[in-house]
């Protein structure tokens, strides 16, 4: 957060460098490796420097904007300093505020106003700095005042060390806070903390202290963890639900057609693939030629429903398929309660699976292949193109097995010998 807060400023700064044109009225643009305003030269507009190294050791009577690796602040500056370095160091006195972001930040000069941090690795405001107003901190990993601040100390920090004097307040929050012995708050304490401060038997506390205990870093890390797990298993559990809900009314409504799909992918799983691959693409540009025609709009519209509710059931169609792919020919049957269970089971896995937190885009590509056997299986299906001989003209006929075969006829309707041939025989 630190990083980034500090990383946006550099680029906003970077960037009004670099479209303004070199020279504008009432601002000085400079631009380069190094930028270097020496301590006999007077600037008396705004100064805007972008660099890897900025040095401002003369006079700039306005404000200072500067971005770049190291950023040094020796000179006088009489209006606002806003920075974002990896290194910012203010050893002039600035007029107005100090507002910076940065990795290491140290504050040696008189501040006439407030000194503002958004993000910074370590803060410091040493011996020889006055802050006229108050000290604010929005994420930093150690802050150590040394100086004076006329006003208070206010924010959150990783580590708080005060050792010079504070005539407002310390409203706090941090990891750690500690007040060492020459440490003169004379306004209140309060912070929020995991722990009590450390306070040395020198400091002096003027007002009154409030303390309000706070989870460690570990805690809150662990918290953190179980509530990012709890929604992936509330996200899972309601997700699996609607997927059941739906695989059980499609099981209950049609079962042997939802059975010669999965069947789809045990006896033909390249043509299912390539069929897949091609109406995935096909199907949506398909609809979009349909749709610039009035006509075809409701076809259009058709089309591409049936599409999207093709790819939706693909996790109960695959799932069914996946299971009945294991060796055991009782899980190939039509009847409602066998492919029911089957269905459970086959859709929970699917999802499953999709829902694992694993990266380089695993839910995506996942969810691609069984989008894509999905549509495959339920073209090679019913349309028979891919599909072996034999199995092609089953799926064409359907004829249910309670039915006797054409090219078997029952025992009472096969045609009887002669009596003459069976004479003759004997």
């Amino acid at each position: 957060m630190r990083k980034s807060v500090g990383f946006w400023i550099a680029l906003v700064l970077v960037t009004i460098v670099a479209v303004l044109p070199g020279r504008v009225v009432a601002a000085e643009l400079l631009a380069g490796s190094s930028v270097v305003i020496g301590a006999s030269e007077r600037l008396n507009d705004d100064l805007y420097a972008a660099g890897n190294t900025i040095e401002i050791g003369g006079e700039v009577t306005r404000d200072v904007f500067a971005a770049g690796s190291t950023v040094i602040v020796s000179g006088r500056v009489g209006g606002d300093v806003t920075a974002a370095a990896g290194t910012i160091r203010v050893t002039g006195p600035v007029a107005g505020s100090v507002r910076v972001a940065g990795g290491e930040i140290d504050v040696t000069a008189p501040v006439g106003w407030d000194l503002a941090v958004l993000g910074a690795g370590s803060v410091t405001v040493g011996r020889t700095a006055t802050i006229g107003h108050d000290v604010a901190i929005i994420g930093a990993g150690t802050v150590t005042i040394d100086g004076t601040v006329r006003g208070s100390v206010k924010g959150t920090v990783g580590t708080l060390i005060v050792n010079g004097q504070i005539e407002g307040d310390i409203d706090i929050e941090a990891d750690r806070v500690e007040l060492r012995d020459h440490a003169d708050v004379r306004g209140a304490l309060r912070y929020r903390a995991p722990q009590p401060a450390s306070i040395a038997p020198g400091a002096r506390i003027a007002g009154p202290q409030e303390y309000t205990p706070t989870p460690g870093a570990e805690q809150r890390e662990r918290e953190s963890f179980a509530r990012r797990a709890l929604e992936w298993i509330g996200t899972v559990l309601l997700r699996l639900a609607w997927a059941l809900v739906v695989g059980t009314l499609l099981v209950l409504a049609l079962p042997r057609q939802t059975a010669r799909v999965a069947e789809t992918l045990r006896v033909a799983p390249l043509a299912s693939l390539l069929w897949g691959v091609g109406l995935l693409v096909g199907v949506p540009i398909l609809a979009i030629v349909l749709a610039v025609t009035v006509v075809g709009l409701p076809a259009a519209l058709f089309v591409l429903g049936f599409y999207i509710a093709v790819l939706y059931l693909s996790q109960v169609l695959v799932g069914i398929a996946l299971v009945q792919l294991l060796p055991f020919p009782a899980l190939r049957a039509e009847r409602r309660l066998t492919l029911w269970l089957i269905m459970l089971v086959g859709t929970t896995v699917v999802l499953l699976f999709r829902m694992l937190p694993i990266p380089f885009g695993w839910t995506f590509w996942w969810s691609l292949v069984v989008g894509l056997l999905g549509l495959g299986m339920v073209w090679t299906a019913f349309s028979g193109i891919g599909l072996p001989k034999r199995t092609a003209v089953a799926a064409m006929s359907s004829a249910p097995a309670s039915q006797t075969s054409s090219l078997e006829l029952p025992e009472e309707q096969k045609p009887r010998a002669s009596t003459h041939e069976s004479t003759e025989e004997r």
